[in-house]
């Protein structure tokens, strides 16, 4: 396997108790409602699109920017957000999950690049019932990778180019097995890899939420088209054919800073 050459920087997803994400977090709620808001102004946002994608659940927050919950979280799920001229958000609720949820998004600045804001499945379709929250994939596999290509408008010298992957699920790696994000006991897969304009950059071997990788400087076209690939892992137990582990994303940005 080649030698993996980005920082590969981890922010887990956190239980939601009364929680503002974003790097900001607001100790109580003033209201037991839903929330979100914008994260500069505390503003409430009317017209977020507030779906979880394993419940075929979707709704929008109104003029308080509330929203109703009504459905049952009883496992790791993913939860996502949309507006337009804000970045797109997910999260993924735990078993620890209780509400209101309140959450502080970000509008979008001419630095973002917003690729993917689908949930996407990547894999074989054939996937133990242990596996990292197997009962949550929304989706049939597209394939055992998922690629894209997108404009990177010119850079200045002291600017570097960051992949953000909102939420990531089903990874079966052995320290996902060490966290106890998998239940496969007698098996375990390579990690998901990412690959920048066709170079391997990192590996993803834990799930969760909002991680951020620094893509080599070298690699980027600056006022071109590049292109974004994500590689399922396979089982790393000899079988006579390939196995693909089966992971669901969402959430897809690149950030300039």
């Amino acid at each position: 396997m080649k030698k993996l050459i980005a920082i590969l920087i981890i922010i887990f997803g956190l239980p939601v108790f009364s929680q503002v994400i974003n790097g900001e977090i607001k100790k109580e709620s003033k209201r037991n409602i839903n929330q979100i808001y914008d994260s500069a102004t505390n503003a409430p946002i009317e017209g977020v699109i507030v779906k979880i994608p394993s419940k075929n659940f979707m709704t929008k927050t109104d003029k308080n920017g509330s929203f109703k919950l009504k459905t049952q979280i009883n496992s790791p799920t993913i939860l996502s957000l949309e507006k337009n001229g804000y970045k797109p958000y997910s999260m993924t609720l735990n078993k620890e999950f209780r509400s209101p949820i309140n959450i502080g998004i970000e509008k979008t600045t001419p630095q973002d690049i917003i690729v993917e804001t689908d949930m996407i499945h990547i894999g074989d379709d054939s996937y133990s019932t242990r596996s990292a929250n197997a009962g949550e994939f929304s989706l049939r596999s597209a394939g055992s990778f998922y690629s894209k290509d997108f404009y990177v408008k010119p850079m200045t010298p002291n600017e570097n180019l960051y992949i953000v992957i909102g939420s990531i699920i089903g990874i079966d790696t052995i320290e996902a097995q060490r966290m106890g994000q998998s239940g496969v006991l007698t098996a375990y897969s390579s990690p998901p890899e990412i690959y920048f304009n066709g170079n391997a950059i990192s590996a993803v071997k834990i799930n969760g939420d909002n991680q951020k990788i620094k893509v080599p400087r070298e690699l980027v076209k600056c006022g071109g088209q590049n292109t974004i690939t994500v590689r399922t892992g396979h089982n790393l137990y000899k079988t006579a054919t390939v196995d693909y582990d089966d992971i669901e994303f969402t959430n897809l940005l690149f950030e300039i800073k």
